[in-house]
């Protein structure tokens, strides 16, 4: 809980450094303070950005505020299939996660089980399970025995 916080504090700080840099360089393009004829685009290129960050950052996890406070959580069953460099995502059947880099994380290959957020898809819990063999159970058994006697 407290690295989610600590993520969406540090994701909203970066997003507000990009909007406060795009109406400096407009205050300094209406004041014709600027010299470069290049750095009279730097505002666009800091909205781009800010936009952007925030479309694929900020705004997923402040969506997930909500998700996080009332512990209303997803579950997913999957195969891992990478975990990133810095251990604070992990990929599951090719869905990507974000969790605390400082707890256990399984690995690669194993059947795991996460509970994660809706948008903002933080891993609150990953869980390592076994991986169950549809072709062998009983409830397929007498699936196909049910069927098979009514169509005689």
């Amino acid at each position: 809980m407290k690295y989610f916080i600590a993520n969406l504090s540090v994701h909203t700080i970066v997003a507000l450094v990009l909007i406060i840099l795009c109406v400096v360089c407009a205050n300094r393009n209406k004041k014709g303070k600027t010299k470069n004829p290049v750095a009279y685009f730097l505002p666009l290129l800091f909205c781009a950005a800010a936009v952007a960050y925030m479309a694929v950052f900020t705004a997923p996890r402040l969506l997930a505020i909500a998700s996080v406070k009332s512990d209303n959580y997803y579950s997913y069953t999957g195969t891992l299939e990478d975990v990133s460099v810095f251990n604070n995502a992990l990929t599951v059947d090719g869905e990507r996660y974000y969790i605390n880099p400082l707890r256990d994380i399984p690995e690669e290959g194993s059947n795991v089980k996460i509970r994660y957020t809706r948008y903002g898809h933080y891993a609150v819990e990953v869980v390592v399970t076994e991986e169950v063999d549809v072709d062998n159970s009983i409830s397929e058994e007498k699936q196909t025995s049910i069927t098979s006697t009514d169509e005689e």
